[in-house]
Order: C-alpha cells, then structure tokens, then sequence
C-alpha cells in the first residue's frame, strides 16, 4: 500500500518537475544554493511545519526550480506556509566583493548587522548580496516580503561558509519559539546570547518513477528533525550541513556550511567572533 502510495505520488512529481523545468539545469554550486536555504528553513521549528504542510508534488515544483525555498533562518507569523525567492534587480546588483559597502546593503536590508571580515580559524571575507523574499500562503499568494543580507566567507581547502542575517522584528525572535532550543543539537550561551547548532542531513532524490523514497526514509523524516528529504538531484545522495543561529540586537545571524569536517565548537567560535564585534 505504501509502496503504491509512493510511486503514485512520484508520477505527480515528474508531470509537476517537467512543467515546471523544462530545460532548466543547474550547477553543483546552485544545487547546494537551494539546500542551503532548506537547511536555514530547518533552524526554526514554524518553518519546519511550514515544510511539512506543502505537498512534495509543490516542493519540487518550485524548489527544484530554484523559486521556492523555505524561508531564511526566521518565518514571517500569520498565514505564510512558504517563503519563495523574488529574483529583483536590486537583489542582482547588490553582490560585491567590496566590505566596505556592508553599511548600504544594509541600508537596502533595513538592519545594522555585526559583520567580521576575517575570522581567526581562517575564514575570510569573499562576497555579500543581498536576497529578497516573499511569503506565501497554500495558494501561492503573497502574505509578506522581507530581505536578506548574506555575507560568504572563503578559507584555502575547505568548503564555503555563509552568514546569512535578517530581521528578527519582520521574522519573529528565534527565542520565542522554544522548539529552536529543543530541536538544537547542542546550545551555548555567549555574552547573554543564546546560540543554537544543528547538524542536519538532506537526502537527495532524482525526480524518477523509478526511484523513490523507502518507508522507513518517509517515516524518519515525520520524525527527526535533522533528516529532510528533497527531489531534483542527479542521483540518490546524501549530504550534511552544519549550522550555528543567534539573535542579536533583533537580527538573526544563520552561519552555514557543507564542510563535513568542521566541528561544533569551530561554528560557536565563529558565532562568538561575531557576537563580540558588536
């Protein structure tokens, strides 16, 4: 019964993948663009059940295609069920490699962030743009739109790390919502700030009726929160995605990166880094 309910959900998938795409292909750096903004939906519980509410037949729709992704590392409150990307051109002339033009990106954000631009484990400044983002509710209509400051660090033979920062006041603040503690896999506290880690895995999925989810794989993603499930991948893979959230100043700071190898305590350095450049 489960395998035919799942095969059958696959075939509306590949009809919904087809429209929707088309020709469109996407490089491996874009690939790990959307399950970064996957990933930064997971910090926040509201989004979460916000991803759980959308059909997977939606989420390859638009996710696969690069247009929805579920929210930034907050959620706007109200009838928002999804937060899809809104390709602007003041998001398209906003990237530099410039620091010092962080004071208008900000400017464009609407907030006064606390930017480092070399990091003590190596790290250093790359680039930084700016995102703009729509809510929308179950019928693809707009409910809201906020942006997003995001800053990319580089270190020599190592993955890329982001900070991504937007405005806990549009968003709602990370510690009133006491599911961001719970879901944490490990919290600090750094000068009075809390900081939450998370250590996340994102099963990738080809869009094929030939391939799909088992049922222990759709039953673990109802029930671990660090386990997702997404579609439009070349093949069946596997990737993880370590990630540090905090609050400061009513800014939400989502430091992120697919680097396998980087440890907790180097994400709680950075976030303290960051904290104490206040």
């Amino acid at each position: 019964m489960v395998q035919r309910q799942v095969k059958s959900m696959n075939e509306n998938i590949i009809v919904s993948y087809k429209n929707s795409m088309n020709e469109l292909c996407f490089s491996k750096s874009q690939k790990e663009y959307m399950v970064r903004k996957l990933t930064e939906a997971g910090n926040v519980k509201n989004v979460v059940r916000m991803k759980k509410k959308l059909s997977v037949k939606k989420i390859v729709a638009v996710t696969a295609a690069c247009l929805a992704v579920l929210g930034g590392c907050g959620v706007a409150v109200g009838k928002a069920t999804g937060v899809v990307t809104s390709f602007s051109p003041d998001t398209f002339f906003s990237k530099t490699s410039d620091f010092g033009r962080l004071a208008r990106l900000e400017k464009r954000v609407g907030i006064d962030v606390a930017a480092v631009e070399t990091f003590s484990n190596g790290y250093k400044f790359d680039s930084m743009d700016v995102e703009d983002f729509r809510t929308v509710d179950d019928e693809d209509r707009t409910v809201g739109r906020f942006k997003e400051l995001r800053i990319e660090y580089v270190c020599d033979n190592k993955a890329q790390i982001s900070v991504n920062m937007e405005s806990a006041l549009v968003n709602g603040h990370i510690d009133d919502d006491p599911g961001v503690a719970l879901r944490a896999n490990e919290m600090r506290t750094v000068d009075g700030i809390n900081v939450y880690y998370n250590y996340d895995e994102y099963l990738g999925l080809p869009v094929s009726k030939d391939i799909f989810p088992t049922e222990e794989e759709l039953k673990r993603e109802e029930t671990d929160d660090h386990f997702f499930i997404s579609y439009g991948s070349d093949e069946r893979e596997t990737t993880y995605v370590s990630s540090a959230v905090f609050e400061v100043a009513d800014v939400h700071y989502c430091i992120m990166t697919f680097d396998e190898n980087i440890t907790s305590d180097e994400l709680f350095g950075m976030a303290e880094e960051i904290i104490k450049a206040r």
